[in-house]
């Protein structure tokens, strides 16, 4: 029963760090903030909820995923200009290695927290993993 309460805690906390993340952040170029900002007044809802949840973060995953192939991208150009083919193929391994990471991780937190991290997580850690590529191009 305890175990239920702590679990139940959390996703409340999620849920309510979430809100106040979108709500402070509203005027953000963030992706997800204007996401969420933008369903709210479409669906006609006074709060931000589960499904906007799922739908905002599946939408900026998508953009993540896109901009990291880009990225990826300009790392293997950039390394045939300076014939560093091992560096894009390293990158490349760690890239799929962080793949299984995160599918495994927001597996746990969906999990332990609840349904909206199976969508939040990964956007999360799409996020994260979009400026560290960005930082090898530097």
């Amino acid at each position: 029963m305890t175990k239920l309460n702590f679990k139940l805690f959390l996703l409340a906390m999620s849920f309510l760090s979430m809100h106040a993340f979108a709500e402070t952040e509203s005027k953000s170029t963030d992706a997800y903030s204007v996401c969420v900002d933008e369903t709210i007044q479409e669906l006609g809802l006074g709060n931000i909820n589960n499904a906007v949840v799922d739908i905002c973060s599946h939408k900026t995953k998508t953009l993540y995923a896109k901009q990291i192939v880009q990225v990826l991208d300009q790392i293997k150009k950039q390394s045939q200009e300076y014939q560093q083919p091992e560096r894009y193929s390293d990158i490349m391994k760690s890239q799929q290695l962080w793949k299984s990471f995160v599918e495994q991780e927001c597996r746990n937190a969906g999990a332990y927290i609840g349904s909206p991290m199976y969508e939040y997580c990964p956007m999360q850690k799409y996020g994260e993993r979009l400026e560290q590529l960005q930082e090898y191009l530097n």
